[in-house]
Order: structure tokens, then C-alpha cells, then sequence
């Protein structure tokens, strides 16, 4: 299963693509870099709000009970 901070910048990503798209379809001039500006912004912030996937695999054995670096 993918991360969900990967999933929701990917996701996040691909809509303000198609947002842009269908702006310039409506004759919305957005320069290419103010486009990549605002991409560049949503997935950060997308990604830091997604919470993170639960991984098993980097759970402390039972009985471990040294403090969290």
C-alpha cells in the first residue's frame, strides 16, 4: 500500500494540472512558472496535512522500552 503522503502530493499534483488545463481552455492566461508555483505549494502542503501510513515493519519489538530517538 502506498503512503499517504506520496498519494495525496501525487493526487494533489495532478489537479492543479487539470485545473490549469481547464483554465486556459476558459482563455485563463497562467504563465507556465505561476503554474508550477502553485503545483509546487499545494503538494507541499497536501503532503504535510496527509498523516502517515502505519508501517509495521518499523514497529519496536514488544518489551523494547528505550526511550524514541
Amino acid at each position: 500500500m502506498p503512503e499517504k503522503k506520496v498519494t495525496a502530493a501525487t493526487l494533489a499534483g495532478a489537479i492543479v494540472t487539470i485545473l490549469v488545463w481547464v483554465l486556459r481552455l476558459a482563455g485563463v492566461d497562467i504563465p507556465a512558472e505561476v503554474a508550477a508555483a502553485i503545483t509546487t505549494v499545494l503538494v507541499a502542503v497536501s503532503a504535510y496535512l496527509a498523516p502517515h501510513s502505519h508501517r509495521p515493519d518499523l514497529a519496536r519489538p514488544a518489551g523494547d522500552t528505550r526511550p524514541s530517538a
